[in-house]
């Protein structure tokens, strides 16, 4: 049975026409591990997740490929350094610059589902695990690491079923780089103004030099899950 691999595609533009450049997939490669789970580029670099739900632990892994002219290779595939059972490493990723940030939504430590994220570092070739980042209130099924984005000195992670003003209202989470230590630290939590249970805020979220934008996909003003 192979059906669910996955596979991501690069494309490139060249005037006004965007043309497929190469199909990756991963090595090894296994039925149902959902390679693409979450994809991000930054200059010669692509990063793709890859949650391996057909694994028999599916605690999940991440794939970086490096650009050399036309062609795009496996440079390395990275895991968590506590991997365990259902982590879910992979389920967002971002990358920017000799940084990357990949979610693990069901990771444990904590409480049950309450989720990490791990930010990896390049050096050369070989990219390392720089840090393990989680929420200040975590707790058991927030998922912390629902969406992930990283810019510059900044990360944002998305935790969509936090429960602060009601029942999965969501949350995000701002982190910043220390330079001189290369130590991340929780900078502020942030939820909308308006928030109400269940509008799941941190679906998803981006960071852009001084700016941050976050989905709230079932928000209710306009009609119910019209979203935000």
């Amino acid at each position: 049975d192979n059906q669910y691999k996955g596979a991501a595609y690069i494309y490139v533009r060249s005037g006004t026409t965007w043309s497929q450049q190469q199909k990756l997939t991963a090595s090894p490669t296994r039925a149902n591990d959902r390679f693409g789970s979450s994809v991000s580029i930054s200059g010669d670099y692509a990063i793709v997740g890859n949650i391996e739900t057909g694994s028999t632990s599916d605690s999940g892994s991440a794939y970086i490929y490096v650009r050399s002219g036309t062609t795009w290779s496996q440079q390395q595939r990275i895991q968590s350094s506590d991997a365990e059972n259902s982590d879910k490493f992979g389920w967002s990723v971002s990358i920017d610059g000799d940084y990357a940030i990949v979610s693990a939504n069901g990771e444990d430590t904590g409480a049950s589902n309450a989720g990490a994220a791990y930010i990896f570092k390049r050096s050369g070739t070989t990219w390392s695990e720089q840090a393990k980042i989680q929420a200040s209130n975590t707790a058991s099924d927030d998922q912390f690491g629902t969406s992930v984005s990283i810019d510059g000195d900044y990360v944002i992670v998305g935790s969509h079923n936090e429960d602060t003003g009601g029942a999965d209202a969501g949350a995000a989470y701002i982190f910043k780089k220390d330079t001189g230590a290369e130590t991340w630290s929780e900078q502020q939590k942030i939820q909308a103004s308006d928030k109400q249970a269940g509008d799941r805020f941190g679906n998803s979220v981006n960071i852009k030099g001084n700016f941050a934008i976050v989905a709230a996909y079932q928000e209710d003003t306009g009609g119910s899950n019209s979203g935000a």
